[in-house]
């Protein structure tokens, strides 16, 4: 459980990440989430196989860690024992090497040793296919608290939906830019524009009915309008032809 001062920064962080409105401030507002729940000498978002991210790393501070440390910290990560598991809960170092064990890593000696960092706290967070992103934060003494682990597990969920909800705007700004490309190219309308919106965030015609207040059947035919004007015969082409943008 939280503390009264544990749930006001969780709140904060929870609040923090979902303020992201683009994929190129979203890595930042993780590291100002990962501040809210941990307190660590360094926080850093690690991205592998994700789309539309601008960085696969960000350290906070910005200059905690040299180029030669980060190249260290990247070929030795098969030394890190959390990274890449694919983890549903937050686990540090400490949790799997003893102190003697983690010092004999060249991960540790290469990298965490040069910054004086003892110990990670870490969580790895799946996108979808391939891609994850790895929260990771450091300390110069071992162990993290039992809140702290709490709140960065509980965070992973929001994480997640505000990465779908980022990806979702970018496939739609690819629909709008596909929509009216080329000097011959139809115009879509306000509403189509509304429907295609949720069709490129996953939602079924029932779902959009209902968030727009009209029937489904009228959903239906501003979707084969939007086919047709897109140059794809049904929704499951749409992610294809987007993609292709």
């Amino acid at each position: 459980m939280f503390t009264h001062k544990e749930l006001q920064r969780f709140n904060r962080a929870v609040l923090a990440v979902h303020t992201s409105r683009t994929p190129d401030d979203f890595p930042l507002h993780l590291l100002q989430m990962l501040r809210c729940v941990v307190a660590a000498d360094i926080a850093v978002v690690d991205w592998a196989g994700a789309v539309n991210i601008p960085v696969r790393t960000l350290y906070d501070p910005g200059d905690a860690i040299s180029g030669d440390v980060n190249t260290a910290v990247h070929r030795h990560l098969d030394d890190n024992p959390m990274y890449g598991k694919r983890q549903l809960a937050a686990s540090s170092i400490s949790d799997h090497l003893t102190r003697r064990q983690w010092h004999r890593t060249a991960l540790y000696g290469e990298a965490y040793a040069q910054v004086g960092q003892e110990d990670g706290l870490a969580l790895d967070i799946p996108l979808g296919g391939a891609g994850f992103l790895s929260l990771n934060v450091t300390r110069g003494q071992r162990g993290f608290a039992s809140s702290e682990r709490l709140a960065l597990s509980l965070l992973g969920p929001h994480v997640r939906e505000v990465y779908r909800r980022l990806q979702g705007n970018v496939r739609l700004a690819r629909a709008l830019d596909l929509a009216h490309a080329g000097e011959n190219a139809a115009k879509i309308s306000a509403r189509e524009s509304d429907v295609l919106r949720w069709v490129t965030l996953g939602k079924s015609n029932a779902e959009i009915a209902d968030l727009l207040g009209i029937r489904p059947g009228t959903v239906k035919r501003h979707l084969e309008n939007l086919y047709a004007k897109l140059g794809v015969q049904s929704r499951h082409q749409l992610p294809r032809q987007l993609a292709q943008v």
